[in-house]
């Protein structure tokens, strides 16, 4: 590959120098090679790199660079027609120029590279500094590259400038379209999509890195046709803002200064040179804002042209506001337009930065116009990152007049579904155009193919379907704003677009970007969900119906779209009746329904029942059915039956524990009831309700003595009705002892514990108590009854043979401690925890085993004193074990 080496220094050239020849370079280029200098002397920092000499685009590969983020470009050129013109287009060159680039490098480099084709380069200076540069051209493989190495390596920010000058260069295209600096009638055009900008400036030339502008443009004053005819004003326009136009001292010169502030992809750039009509005014965008309106129009248009141009301009203020009625606000800091006579290979409209490029009249009068300027938004506020993802921007672009001029937008005409529907299906399965998938393409000859203009509108359309009005227009402005003045990419479409539908998009993603081959038009529908009608609240028993209806809004058959049904809180109250219809299935609470082939204009439905539960009390029933596919909306999604509240169950009758007996404290026990169940309570003698009685206990007064107490709780829980149960009467209340000088021996002072049964030991009793299942004669047991009976005195009796073991008073924790008895007779046993009247509150199994030996004393098993002899035996076997251990723990110390 020819290099192209260095020049010396460099040398003055007058305003108006060499010939115009718009030179097109074909083939290997090779160009004299000189030394300028030695490579500087030293090793370069510890991790200085070369950056690479790509940005990594799989459709121009050897375009663009890496290794630094270009900040700002400050390009300044002098422009002058030949003295001699043998065309009828004008010839000129480009007496002087600079190209400033500000940059910075995140990593040390040693050398960079920047994209420049044509022209010679007079001086290279890096932070003010000369520069080695050489020059790498292979025009069969898109790559013209200057590779600088600066007296230093660079690191964070630093300058770039190169020196140029010559005749300017037009870049063909693998399309044989041309770009670069063009020849008009009058003057010159720079444009640069998608890579000939390379031709204008030195550059890294990438939509992957946006920076800022400033073009400064010197021009002679006055402009004339080849020939020398109708000489004209002349002028110079470009992106951004105009800061000046000077004219030199002795007029014969001028010089316009741009200034682009909003970042900036190469691409978008323009210089146009020639005699132009400027159109100066402001428009005021939909938020007050007014921004200035520059348009240049060929001066030589016939005059229906340029009325044409300039009632087109006249619109800008309402298309541009309708625009951000859809983008959001408008991302520039200018507008207009500029339409321009260029020849035949220069056929086409460009959205260059803020004021498009129209080859005609005729095509800024149309929907070109609208395509530029949505291009405002989608390609130059957020562009793409590589050359691959054009699709999302053209295809907007392209999708943007259909929908501006339909119904929904701002006309009269078909809606975007029915055009590009029509599109989509006119267009055969085997045709060509569908044999790229726009977001994989990797070549350059096929860039502005049917992929990437009408498969891609169709795609906007096709997720529009899917993911439904209001998610698709949120995206457009979302993605406006969260990407504005940046590169990105598909990806990063995809992943907005499914955060803000709630949508898992691979599959159409796959089908319509990734995929060759035509992808399938979307299924569109409605769906709805209904249920009973009845005013009345749902019953236990009752059965209800729920339908299920799905309309097919779109124009193709429904044949996999799925709508499911969130039944959780139905099954709560609810059983669905079985076995379900065709089409329905349930996993864990979500019923799914496989719609059945259902055509355009056609409605399917699906009927499901359920019964309401015995145990369902108040609240209601809520059913809520989305559509689980793609392309499918709800109308009416959600069903809510009111359930009649009822009682609640279990509710099993409380118990009354305590002692019959005046001055004695009752507690009444409310258990089994549903769980986070309140109480009340209302105490009752001779079922007549006590005044103030209302708490757990109930003290009880002289008026009961003779008589039955009883208690009613009630029970209360959300969505329930309360729930009164009154409990079985107590024994007669007995009058309170007086004697005053009981017996010791014969006559504790209160009445003897009531006996219980054996009739009394229910199976619902059972376990109501814990206790060991073993003990042994003469052991202490602990035995759990409940916390909420502290304080409570209670019975402990043993059966087979009924034997009264104690009274004992419930611990705080809800135990008491036992002893068995050393004379109990061995085997099963039941263990009987009872009120003083004999009613039962639980008991359990115990078996009794004998006591081990263990080679003790046969009267120290048993539970007999030790005889004294013994017992002072005992006492020296246990001295004199302690001696020994005393003795041992001493030897051990001396370790």
């Amino acid at each position: 590959m020819p290099h192209l080496r260095p020049g010396s220094a460099a040398r003055s050239r007058r305003p108006l120098a060499t010939t115009l020849a718009l030179a097109l370079a074909t083939g290997m280029l090779t160009l004299p090679a000189q030394a300028a200098f030695a490579t500087p002397s030293g090793a370069p920092p510890t991790g200085a790199i070369d950056g690479p000499q790509t940005a990594g685009d799989s459709v121009f590969p050897n375009v663009g660079n890496g290794g630094y983020d270009a900040l700002n470009y400050d390009v300044a050129l002098a422009w002058s027609p030949d003295e001699t013109q043998n065309e009828a287009l004008l010839s000129g060159s480009i007496d002087a120029a600079s190209t400033t680039m500000t940059a910075r490098a995140d990593q040390p480099l040693r050398s960079f590279s920047l994209d420049f084709e044509g022209m010679q380069i007079d001086s290279v200076t890096v932070n003010g500094e000369v520069a080695q540069w050489e020059r790498i051209v292979d025009p069969a493989a898109i790559k013209h590259k200057l590779v600088i190495t600066p007296a230093e390596p660079v690191s964070g920010e630093f300058t770039a400038t190169v020196n140029y000058h010559g005749v300017p260069v037009t870049h063909i295209d693998t399309d044989g379209s041309a770009e670069g600096w063009g020849r008009t009638t009058d003057g010159a055009i720079l444009l640069g999509q998608p890579v000939g900008m390379m031709a204008g400036y030195p550059h890294n030339n990438t939509p992957g890195d946006k920076a800022t502008y400033t073009f400064t443009v010197d021009i002679p004053s006055v402009l004339a046709a080849a020939d020398g005819s109708n000489p004209g004003t002349a002028a110079a326009v470009s992106n951004g803002e105009l800061v000046s136009r000077t004219p030199s001292a002795d007029g014969t010169r001028t010089t316009w200064v741009w200034q682009q502030n909003q970042r900036m992809a190469s691409e978008l750039a323009l210089v146009g040179i020639g005699r132009y009509d400027i159109l100066e005014s402001e428009i005021t965008l939909s938020d007050g804002r007014r921004i200035p309106s520059w348009s240049f129009m060929d001066s030589q248009l016939p005059a229906a042209d340029k009325a044409a141009v300039t009632n087109r301009v006249a619109q800008l203020e309402e298309i541009t506001q309708n625009l951000e009625r859809v983008y959001g606000p408008y991302p520039g800091n200018s507008t207009g337009v500029v339409v321009d006579s260029v020849p035949s290979e220069i056929n086409y409209a460009l959205e260059t930065q803020d004021r498009s490029f129209f080859p005609s009249a005729g095509s800024v009068a149309g929907n070109t116009l609208i395509h530029e300027l949505a291009h405002q938004w989608f390609g130059n506020n957020v562009s793409p990152s590589t050359w691959t993802d054009i699709w999302i921007a053209e295809g907007m672009a392209s999708w943007m007049p259909t929908h501006y001029n339909s119904e929904a937008g701002f006309g009269a005409r078909n809606s975007t579904e029915a055009v590009y529907f029509a599109s989509w299906s006119v267009t055969p399965e085997g045709s060509e155009g569908w044999n790229i998938a726009p977001g994989v393409q990797t070549s350059s000859v096929d860039i502005y193919g049917y992929q990437t203009y009408t498969r891609s509108a169709q795609f906007w359309e096709a997720l529009k379907i899917a993911i439904g009005d209001e998610a698709f227009f949120d995206l457009l402005r979302q993605w406006q704003d969260r990407f504005a003045g940046q590169s990105v990419n598909g990806d990063a479409l995809k992943s907005l677009a499914e955060e803000l539908s709630g949508r898992d998009l691979t599959a159409l993603w796959q089908d319509w970007i990734l995929t060759p081959g035509k992808p399938a038009w979307p299924e569109k529908l409605t769906a709805s969900l209904t249920g009973p009608t009845n005013a009345a609240p749902a019953g236990r028993g009752d059965e209800l119906s729920f339908t299920l209806t799905a309309s097919n809004t779109g124009l193709v058959p429904l044949a996999t779209s799925v709508v499911t049904v969130d039944v959780a809180s139905l099954l709560g109250s609810a059983d669905l009746s079985e076995p379900l219809p065709a089409g329905l299935t349930l996993s864990d609470a979500t019923l799914s329904w496989a719609i059945p082939a259902t055509d355009p204009g056609a409605t399917a439905t699906v009927s499901f029942g359920a019964q309401v539960k015995n145990t369902a009390s108040g609240g209601t029933i809520d059913a809520s059915a989305r559509v689980a596919t793609l392309g499918g909306t709800c109308s009416e999604c959600s069903a809510s039956i009111a359930v009649r509240e009822d009682l609640l169950s279990p509710a099993p009758a409380p118990t009354i524990a305590g002692k019959t007996q005046v001055g004695e404290t009752l507690t009444a026990h409310a258990e089994g009831w549903p769980a986070d169940t309140s109480f009340a309570y209302e105490w009752a003698i001779s079922e007549t309700p006590v005044a103030g009685a209302t708490g757990a206990t109930f003290v009880l007064p002289e008026s009961a003595v003779g008589k039955a107490v009883t208690v009613t709780v009630t029970g209360t829980k959300p969505g329930f009705l309360a729930t009164p149960v009154t409990s079985a009467p107590t024994a007669k209340v007995q009058a309170k002892q007086t004697d005053p000088k009981p017996d010791p021996q014969t006559d504790s002072g209160e009445t003897a514990p009531t006996q219980p049964t054996l009739a009394d030991l229910t199976d619902a009793l059972k376990g109501k108590i814990t206790l060991p299942a073993v003990a042994k004669p003469g052991e202490r047991i602990t035995v759990g009854i409940h916390s909420e009976r502290a304080g409570e005195k209670l019975e402990a009796w043993l059966f087979s043979v009924p034997r009264h073991l104690a009274t004992e008073t419930v611990s705080a924790q809800g135990s008491i401690g036992l002893t068995i008895p050393a004379d109990v007779a061995l085997g099963e046993h039941k263990l009987v925890i009872a009120n003083s009247d004999g009613s039962v509150i639980g008991w359990a199994p115990i078996t009794i085993e004998a006591a081990s030996t263990g080679g003790a004393s046969p009267l120290a098993a048993s539970g007999a004193p030790l005889p004294a002899r013994g017992g002072a035996f005992g006492a020296l076997l246990l001295l004199g074990g302690a001696v020994a251990f005393a003795a041992r723990r001493r030897s051990h110390n001396r370790v």
